[in-house]
């Protein structure tokens, strides 16, 4: 029997990359049309639309006129789309963006007449351990993807996927790229490129697509097709869909395996490219944080209390994110051109996003209940109560104020006070009203605001002038809270652990060292000259007052200019950084902000930031769970021998953070914006955070990390001096100590650290708060009484979104579990009877609708992902 090979006619449409977007968008609207030309004179059978909707969707938005006919032949299954929005990266941009970029493909596709059920990643450069439980979340059964599966994990071409919940997909691997059928129609080695597509294959049924980068239509496929029928005895071609593909191996036994694929043993993998534009994905992850955090749960309380809930706006600012999020957008790897743009999506949402907190954390306070002067309303987006310090800006007429709650004085120290005039600006100042001037205080609050709602506090004018905490220099540069205890000494940070009575010498370390890679992949010059810095010769600043406690350090670090320089050994080019370290009242961790100008260039720096164990394995949080990953890969010394496209560094992708424990506690290290570790020292005590990487090129060959042609363009070198970052950089982490590693508990204290409490002060004083203060606006015809209050009462389950449902009234809360074990225990509490019903991640019922109060949320199997939709 004739074995059988599916010609996939495909091509694989990066929105962006050495190119624009308007670059390949021109090329795309006259490309469409010849796919639709080919499929309407029956010159193919079949077209797979690169599995991503945003082509399509800016398509339509140039040329309405031709829906009728896209929608002919998406209906017909002839040409294929979705579900995507975007080809999304996997490992660093969080699980509800993977979750909303299906959302928008999907809500497309369905307007056009069907989306293609399977989860296609062609060119993703590795594979989340989380991606079967999202697909099974909407329905999706099968997947297809290209880079990261090794061969010394599984030779098999098909095999099942599992997640640790249960969630399967069955995989069908592209392991020589999903340009591997071009030589079907550029040469005619019948018997080799059956060969090739044979190996690994688990049955008589082959897989052979036909397609590339931004290619053409093969308007001759059928003839290649019989050309390759005439020469082959024991194999036919014929047109084919994967779908189809998959239907022919539904009864074929298959290997199951779980976990992630981020290996380079028979592809790139690029397993250093998160560090990549780290301004970038900076930007992105403060964004993630804000929609999912601030923005989407501020708008399902705005409608509770009678504000229109604006969809669309959140559509708008989510594709833009989307777009950025697509894996060569994400990882940087991009022509500067290119990169500029990316900026500008950001710029965009970030206006939109931030536009969105501002009106109506104002609508909601100007509309409550006897409004009066200099009120200020505090917002807790979270399902939990929130009590935490908060640095604000109020504006008010007197030199200092108080802050109460009833008769109650809330704990504030006045960081900095800045007199202000808000009459006519005239050219001579001595001419301005002398009434007309107000004060913008900047303070610190201990605030405690109930799960999913807000407070209101009052600010109380002082005539008498209080003085303003000021920064001083002290003879004992030392600091402290409840937790730990830190000081600088012969240069070096030293942290007292208080709960475990020990002290850690020399616990941040900056390392600096070449990079003579590319946009792609780190990898060290050939000539390389590291250098290590600590706080030698540092100044030093106390800040003290009863909430908060900061060190701050400032001085200049010399490196190496550039490569020529590494060369000879020598460093003359001066980083000026300042280094403050936050011990805030009652909370459990060390905050820290690192702020450098860099003009250097070819260089990564790094934190080294020490544990107290000898460690074995790292932890790490992924889109929905956390992942265990050993510290020395086993094949780090032969893997040139076997054949690896690049070195198994065990440089490693994370969310927000990085944990190391043992049986005496456990160390967190959390990030805002830093998405790349590596254990490295003596017993791997030290955790490295990959700061940043500065390099000049899209790609370069022959790299140490990675031998043989550059990645990107092996053709051409591509200067990129905008991704030397050569500019004042700013970065943001904290590590905790704790007896004991609970994954749910450090995803709260995750949240707690990274989303700030959206809040505004009733006042006409300042203007100018933000961009939106300047208009009028009418407060709520019905007056804001008090909010829908709920609160997610859990040890074990972490809270991830609450959005308004896509597809039900009421809205959608999402939850998960953590743990590689079942957990149970969690309830929701309401301040009123509510009706719910558990939804998949499409928003579809899977349960019966119930009434309630609290709900019972039952058992979650391990790292199992649940929504509730709750009326």
């Amino acid at each position: 029997m004739k074995k059988k090979v599916h010609v996939i006619h495909h091509t694989h449409w990066d929105l962006e990359w050495y190119f624009t977007n308007n670059e390949s968008f021109v090329q795309f609207a006259y490309h469409l049309d010849e796919v639709m030309d080919a499929l309407e004179a029956n010159q193919i059978n079949h077209y797979l639309l690169d599995g991503q909707m945003s082509i399509l969707d800016e398509y339509l938005q140039s040329f309405p006129e031709q829906k009728t006919r896209l929608k002919k032949l998406i209906q017909s299954r002839r040409l294929q789309i979705g579900p995507w929005y975007t080809q999304t990266d996997e490992l660093i941009v969080s699980g509800e963006s993977i979750i909303r970029n299906l959302h928008l493909g999907i809500t497309l596709a369905n307007d056009l007449g069907g989306y293609m059920a399977i989860g296609y990643l062609p060119d993703s450069f590795g594979q989340s351990q989380d991606m079967p439980k999202i697909y099974n979340g909407f329905g999706i059964r099968r997947a297809v993807f290209w880079r990261g599966l090794a061969n010394e994990q599984l030779t098999d071409r098909e095999f099942n996927w599992a997640s640790e919940d249960g969630s399967l997909v069955q995989v069908a691997n592209i392991k020589n790229g999903y340009f591997v059928g071009v030589n079907l129609i550029e040469e005619n080695h019948y018997q080799a490129l059956m060969a090739t597509i044979e190996v690994g294959a688990t049955s008589g049924e082959l897989v052979l697509p036909v397609g590339g980068d931004q290619r053409y239509v093969d308007r001759n496929l059928r003839e290649r097709i019989a050309k390759y029928n005439q020469h082959l005895s024991e194999y036919v071609l014929v047109e084919s869909t994967y779908e189809a593909f998959f239907e022919a191996l539904d009864e074929q036994k298959l290997q199951t395996v779980s976990g992630e694929f981020m290996t380079g043993s028979v592809s790139k993998i690029h397993r250093s490219i998160y560090s990549s534009r780290y301004d970038h994905k900076y930007m992105n992850d403060q964004l993630e944080r804000r929609m999912i955090y601030q923005v989407e749960p501020l708008m399902v309380m705005a409608e509770k209390v009678g504000i229109p809930y604006k969809k669309g706006a959140l559509d708008r600012i989510w594709k833009l994110l989307a777009k950025n999020q697509a894996h060569d957008s994400a990882g940087g790897c991009n022509s500067d051109r290119t990169n500029q743009i990316i900026l500008e999506r950001y710029t965009e949402a970030d206006q939109l996003s931030q536009s969105l907190i501002d009106y109506l954390t104002r609508k909601i306070a100007e509309s409550r209940v006897d409004v009066q002067e200099n009120e200020w309303t505090v917002f807790n987006p979270l399902p939990w109560p929130i009590k935490k310090v908060v640095k604000v800006q109020v504006s008010v007429k007197s030199p200092s104020i108080n802050i109460t709650e009833g008769n109650t004085k809330i704990p504030m120290v006045q960081l900095k006070t800045v007199k202000e005039y808000n009459g006519s600006i005239r050219r001579n100042q001595k001419e301005q009203d002398k009434m007309n001037f107000y004060y913008i205080h900047t303070l610190l609050v201990e605030v405690n605001v109930p799960a999913f709602s807000f407070k209101t506090y009052q600010l109380e004018e002082q005539k008498v002038e209080i003085p303003v905490v000021e920064q001083r220099e002290e003879i004992n540069p030392q600091i402290e809270n409840e937790y730990y205890q830190v000081k600088l000494a012969d240069g070096k940070i030293q942290l007292f652990l208080k709960k475990r009575q020990l002290w850690l010498e020399d616990v941040f370390q900056f390392e600096d060292s070449g990079d003579e890679g590319d946009t792609y992949d780190y990898s060290p010059p050939y000539e390389d000259f590291i250098t290590f810095h600590d706080f030698q010769d540092a100044k030093f600043q106390v800040i003290r007052n009863h909430l908060e406690e900061k060190l701050q350090l400032s001085g200049v670090w010399l490196i190496a200019k550039n490569l020529d320089e590494r060369k000879e050994k020598q460093a003359t080019q001066a980083i000026k950084y300042t280094f403050s370290l936050s011990l805030k009242k009652a909370v459990p961790r060390v905050e820290c902000q690192l702020i450098i100008d860099n003009q250097a260039i070819d260089h990564r720096m790094r934190v080294h930031i020490k544990t107290p164990f000898a460690n074995q394995h790292s932890f790490a949080d992924t889109p929905f769970g956390m992942i265990k990953r050993a510290v020395v890969d086993p094949y780090l010394t032969d893997w040139r021998e076997l054949g690896w496209k690049e070195e198994p560094t065990t440089i490693f992708p994370m969310l927000h953070y990085v944990n190391a424990h043992n049986q005496t506690g456990s160390m967190t290290v959390f990030t805002k914006g830093i998405k790349e570790y590596q254990f490295v020292g003596k017993k791997f005590r030290q955790i490295a955070l990959t700061l940043f990487r500065s390099v000049g090129f899209l790609g370069r060959p022959d790299l140490l990390r990675r031998p043989g042609i550059a990645s990107g363009n092996e053709f051409k070198y591509i200067p990129t001096p905008q991704s030397q970052l050569q500019k004042s950089l700013v970065f943001k982490f904290s590590l905790q100590w704790d007896k004991h590693f609970q994954p749910a508990q450090i995803e709260k204290s995750y949240l707690d650290y990274a989303v700030s409490l959206p809040n505004y002060q009733i006042q006409e004083l300042n203007r100018f708060t933000n961009p939106l203060k300047y208009f009028v606006s009418n407060p709520l015809q019905e007056p804001v009484v008090q909010t829908f209050e709920m609160a997610l009462v859990s040890q074990e389950l972490v809270f991830r979104s609450l959005r308004k449902s896509t597809t039900l009234q009421g809205f959608d809360l999402r939850i998960f579990n953590p743990k590689k074990v079942s957990v149970s225990g969690g309830k929701l509490t309401f301040n009123q009877l509510v009706s719910y019903e558990w939804v998949d991640l499409k928003g579809i019922p899977t349960t019966s609708r119930k009434s309630g109060n609290p709900i019972d949320l039952g058992t979650f199997a391990p790292g199992e992902i649940k929504t509730i939709h709750i009326i």
